[in-house]
């Protein structure tokens, strides 16, 4: 009998789906991705910092805050890296990226256009009630991160944004921090 139920599990271990990760991303891409239908492009737009990401460039180079203006095509995108980080005499100097526009798509799918149109969309997987912390993500996996309005975050809303990466195949073991 307990051969049986031996064969018997590991026939079933067999048939259990192994996780599929892209090289470079951090989502099994077996489990399927959601985006949030709280989301409201008006109350997202603005000013986020990025509290915890995937990004795997050097700490000094990864950007802390993340801004989405309205613009006539949806929102235009831009990332900032606060220099304080590594050098204190250029605390008030930041570096931001090219600016591209986003599409603003239903349930916070968010498509580059132009000439960044070949990037993977950006969802906003989770927003809590009042639009302070989102969760951010991309079918692909290849990024993710949890952004909230300031650099304060209640430890509860915290877990919420880390539990909805894991619910949509993400690893979270691979998340670092980036404001603290």
């Amino acid at each position: 009998m307990r051969a049986l139920w031996l064969i018997a599990l590991v026939v079933l271990v067999a048939c259990t789906e192994t996780p599929r990760f892209l090289p470079d991303g951090y989502r099994d891409q077996s489990v399927q991705i959601t985006s949030s239908t709280r989301f409201d492009a008006a109350r997202f737009a603005g000013e986020w910092v990025i509290i915890e990401s995937f990004d795997e460039t050097p700490r000094e180079v990864t950007a802390d805050r993340v801004s989405f203006t309205p613009s006539p095509a949806g929102y235009v995108y831009a990332t900032a890296i606060s220099h304080a980080r590594t050098d204190p005499a250029l605390a008030n100097v930041l570096h931001i990226s090219d600016r591209p526009q986003l599409q603003i798509g239903q349930f916070g799918r968010l498509s580059y256009l132009g000439e960044y149109s070949d990037q993977d969309p950006i969802w906003v997987l989770w927003i809590d009630e009042d639009h302070r912390t989102a969760v951010l993500g991309t079918p692909s996996g290849r990024f993710g991160s949890i952004i909230n309005r300031g650099t304060k975050l209640r430890a509860d809303r915290l877990q919420a944004a880390r539990d909805v990466l894991a619910f949509n195949g993400y690893d979270i073991s691979k998340l670092r921090r980036v404001t603290r």
